[in-house]
């Protein structure tokens, strides 16, 4: 196993979660974008924008079809991983500090 440098977070980054089947990559960090890579190489797939705080944590969907972002600006993101489209957003009161899907889907 080599390691893969990503390149493109401008903040120290704050998760990384690969999907089930091992070929993407997720990351998150201070900047507000998470960020999709492909793990064999590390090439950046694409970014998710649309948060106003840092990202906390991040989740894949069983067949990586979404993801869902938790951030300090108080909202739950979920995404659509093919286009990075915001699908809805959960409101809360507070900074969100964890998300994960249902192992029962």
């Amino acid at each position: 196993m080599r390691p893969i440098l990503l390149k493109g977070h401008e903040r120290s980054i704050t998760v990384v979660k690969y999907n089930y089947d091992g070929d993407l990559l997720f990351t998150a960090s201070k900047d507000h974008v998470p960020s999709m890579w492909r793990s064999e190489n590390g090439e950046r797939i694409g970014t998710f924008n649309g948060h106003k705080g840092t990202i906390w944590d991040l989740d894949p969907d069983r067949f990586s079809t979404r993801l869902l972002t938790a951030s300090a600006d108080a909202t739950v993101n979920l995404w659509n991983c093919e286009t990075g489209e915001v699908l809805h957003t959960f409101i809360h009161h507070g900074p969100v500090r964890g998300v994960a899907f249902s192992q029962f889907q």
